[in-house]
């Protein structure tokens, strides 16, 4: 006779150190009265170079690859990618959810597009350290006290709490919806039947949802950005360190054409050759 699976939740120690570490990086980043949303992708690129990339509607939110140290003990800055084909609250969760293991718990890892439950795509439970990473990019982006603010603003009453004003509050902060009913429940505004219920609505419903009360999240855009890639070629392709060619390859990474970006056609231009071309992609 097969047991039933437990879901491991974090204790409350774990929980109240993920709160510590989250208030404490909110003021570090001078963001205690701000809602954080899509500047995290700025935060992210303090600490890491970010590359966005379509990964597929089914594919991991996220992969963070760490370096190693140097001989000079120096530790490089890790790579994160972004999925954009996800929508952009959940780039959002992702982001913070990176900057959890950035900060406390390097390691490199993929993060599945399941990551928002306890368990994983196979059903396997997630370990603790995914689960922090969790619970501080909640804490991080839906601060206790600015949801609550927010909740005062809007008239949105603690133990009142509709699905419209949930979806109201996940457009304010640009989170997923799943990550704002676990909040509000977590501060218990809504009740643990209530968390349920509203978990248990599919994503066909609560998009139909969205457009009944006109609250949107930007979808996914499949942008294709690499670091700062874009602005280092421009530079230097404007200090003649490389040619219209060479800047055309580059920005070429990025989806992007000179003109995108303010460069015109040079009136000597002369196209590469095949042979040329083939140069430059082997370099």
């Amino acid at each position: 006779m097969s047991k039933t699976k437990q879901i491991v939740r974090l204790p409350s120690g774990e929980i109240e150190l993920v709160q510590r570490l989250a208030r404490a990086k909110l003021g570090e980043c001078r963001k205690t009265q701000a809602i954080i949303g899509t500047q995290v992708f700025s935060i992210l690129s303090l600490y890491a170079r970010v590359i966005y990339y379509p990964l597929g509607r089914e594919g991991p939110w996220g992969i963070t690859y760490m370096l190693g140290t140097d001989s000079s003990g120096h530790t490089g800055k890790p790579f994160v990618a972004i999925n954009t084909s996800i929508p952009v609250d959940a780039q959002v969760f992702a982001a913070a959810h990176e900057l959890y293991h950035i900060w406390y718990d390097v390691k490199a890892e993929a993060i599945p597009a399941s990551i928002l439950g306890e368990t994983d795509e196979h059903g396997v439970q997630l370990d603790i350290s995914e689960l922090m990473a969790n619970r501080f990019a909640a804490e991080f982006l839906v601060d206790e006290e600015m949801l609550r603010q927010e909740m005062r603003s809007y008239s949105i009453r603690p133990h009142k709490v509709g699905v419209k004003d949930i979806l109201q509050l996940t457009a304010l902060f640009t989170v997923p919806y799943k990550t704002m009913v676990k909040r509000l429940c977590e501060i218990e505004a809504i009740k643990q039947d209530e968390c349920e219920k509203y978990l248990a609505k599919t994503e066909n419903s609560i998009e139909q949802l969205r457009k009944r009360y006109s609250f949107t999240i930007p979808e996914a855009d499949e942008k294709i950005a690499i670091d700062n890639l874009v602005e280092l070629a421009v530079d230097i392709y404007e200090k003649k360190r490389i040619s219209y060619e060479k800047l055309q390859y580059l920005l070429s990474m990025s989806n992007l054409e000179p003109s995108d970006v303010g460069i015109t056609v040079p009136q000597s231009f002369v196209p590469p050759s095949d042979d040329e071309l083939d140069a430059i992609m082997e370099e």
